[in-house]
C-alpha cells in the first residue's frame, strides 16, 4: 500500500559516485562532483582547470516538486581560485532518501564573465546498504540480502505484475522503474527517520522508485505478491495520467484491485459499521491516517474499482482515468464517464456487497436464458390466439 512506495524519474546510473560534467562549447570547462555520507553530510565540489581562475560561483540544486532551486553563493577555497566547495549538513538539514537531485554551477571567471556547468542528476541513495542489481526490461531490482535465485523470483514477479497491470491499458514505461528491496523493515524505516519521515503513507511515483520491505525467504516472497503489483499500479497510473493528481479512492482502489483476490482482512472491514469520514466523497483527497479508518478506506476503494471493472470493463476504468488526466474534479469525472454521482456509485457498491438471499445469484445468472425461454414460449401462444380470433370471425 502507500507505505511501501516512493518513486522518481531516474536520470543517471544508480549509485552516486562523483559525476563529471561534459564540456561543450560555452560551458565552464571544469569538473563538478558530489559525494555524501548518508544521513551525515553532502559535499558539492567545483574544480577549475587553470586559467582563467574562478572569482565566485553559485551552486543551484533542486528536487522534484520544488518551485525554485536552492541557491548558494561560494568563493574559492584556495588562493589559486581553482576549487569551490559547498557542504550540506544532513543531520541539521536532512533530505528524503532516494530523492533525485539535479545540480549545476554558475561561475564568474577572472577575467571574464559568467558561464555555467551542465546540469547533472543523481539519486540520494541509502548507501549504508551494499545494493546488488538485477534488470528485466524497464525494471531494476536492487537487493542486499538473500540469494540470487530469490532475487530473480522477485524480479520475475515484478515483470509479470507490470505486464498484467499495464498490458490492458497499452502502457509502456517511459523511464526505468527501480525497486529497492529492504530485507529488514526497520532498516528502511530508520533511513526515513533520519530525514524526519515515516515510511508509512509515503507515495511519490514521479521519483519512480519502489521501496519494498519483506524478509528474504518464502514468507517474504508471499508478502511481495501483493505489495509489488500494488506499488507498480501507482507508477503506471501516474504515467498514464500525465502526473495529474487522481482521486485517492481511484488510485488506491486500483492498486488494491491489482493485488489479485480480495484480501480477507479488507473483506472483514467491509462488514463492519462504517466509520465517520469513510466514503467515496471523503476519499477524493488524502486517505485517513487512523489505522481503522484507513483499513475501511482501502476496502471501500478496492471494492469500488472491482465493481466498476465488473460492470464497465477495463475500458470504463481507462475512460475514467483519462477524464481525470484532463483535470476534471473527483465528482465531475464520475458524472461524465459513468453518468452518476459519487454518492449513487457508493450506494451501488454497497448494494452489490450485501449478502444475497439463497437462489438470487443463480436466478441472476439465468436471467437472460429465462427471458429467451419466455419469448420463445410466447410465439406459439400468440399464433394460437391469432387462429382462434380468425375462427371466431
Amino acid at each position: 500500500m502507500k507505505q511501501a512506495l516512493l518513486g522518481f524519474v531516474l536520470l543517471l546510473p544508480i549509485f552516486a559516485r562523483p559525476l563529471q560534467t561534459s564540456t561543450p562549447e560555452g560551458t565552464f570547462p571544469g569538473r563538478a562532483t558530489v559525494e555524501y555520507t548518508f544521513g551525515q553530510r553532502m559535499r558539492f565540489v567545483l574544480e577549475g582547470e587553470g586559467f582563467p581562475s574562478i572569482s565566485e560561483a553559485i551552486l543551484y540544486y533542486t528536487m522534484p516538486g520544488m518551485e525554485t532551486p536552492y541557491r548558494v553563493r561560494r568563493t574559492p577555497e584556495a588562493s589559486d581560485g581553482l576549487r569551490v566547495i559547498y557542504e550540506r549538513d544532513l543531520r541539521r538539514e536532512p533530505l528524503p532518501p532516494f530523492v533525485p537531485i539535479t545540480f549545476w554551477w554558475e561561475v564568474r571567471e577572472d577575467p571574464g564573465g559568467w558561464r555555467s556547468t551542465e546540469p547533472q542528476t543523481f539519486r540520494y541513495l541509502d548507501n549504508r546498504v551494499a545494493w546488488q542489481t538485477l534488470s528485466a526490461g524497464p525494471l531494476r531490482l536492487h537487493w542486499h540480502a538473500g540469494d540470487p535465485g530469490l532475487a530473480r523470483s522477485v524480479l520475475e514477479l515484478a515483470r509479470r505484475s507490470l505486464e498484467r497491470i499495464g498490458g490492458p491499458l497499452g502502457y509502456s514505461a517511459p523511464e526505468p522503474i527501480d525497486l529497492f528491496w529492504y530485507a529488514d523493515p526497520e532498516l528502511a524505516r530508520a533511513a526515513f527517520r533520519l530525514a524526519g519521515l515515516e515510511i508509512e503513507g509515503e507515495v511519490r511515483p514521479r521519483w519512480r522508485a519502489v521501496i519494498l520491505m519483506a524478509s528474504p525467504d518464502g514468507a517474504g516472497l508471499e508478502a511481495l505478491r501483493r505489495a509489488i503489483p500494488h506499488e507498480l499500479t501507482h507508477v503506471v497510473l501516474h504515467d498514464l495520467a500525465g502526473g495529474q493528481p487522481l482521486p485517492a479512492w481511484l488510485d488506491e482502489g486500483w492498486a488494491v484491485w491489482s493485488e489479485g483476490p480480495p484480501d480477507p482482512t479488507l473483506l472483514r472491514a467491509l462488514q463492519e459499521p462504517r466509520l465517520e469520514g469513510v466514503s467515496l466523497i471523503g476519499l477524493c483527497g488524502d486517505f485517513p491516517t487512523d489505522p481503522l479508518r484507513a483499513r475501511q478506506a482501502y476496502a471501500l476503494a478496492g471494492a469500488t474499482v472491482r465493481y466498476l471493472h465488473d460492470r464497465e470493463g477495463i475500458g470504463g476504468l481507462r475512460r475514467l482515468l483519462e477524464a481525470y488526466a484532463q483535470g476534471l474534479s473527483c465528482e465531475s469525472g464520475v458524472r461524465r464517464v459513468l453518468g452518476r454521482s459519487l454518492e449513487r456509485l457508493e450506494r451501488e457498491v454497497e448494494a452489490a456487497l450485501r449478502p444475497q438471499p439463497p437462489g438470487c445469484a443463480v436466478l441472476e445468472g439465468l436471467g437472460p436464458w429465462l427471458l429467451l425461454f419466455l419469448l420463445m414460449s410466447l410465439g406459439p401462444f400468440s399464433l394460437l390466439l391469432g387462429g382462434r380470433s380468425s375462427s371466431a370471425r
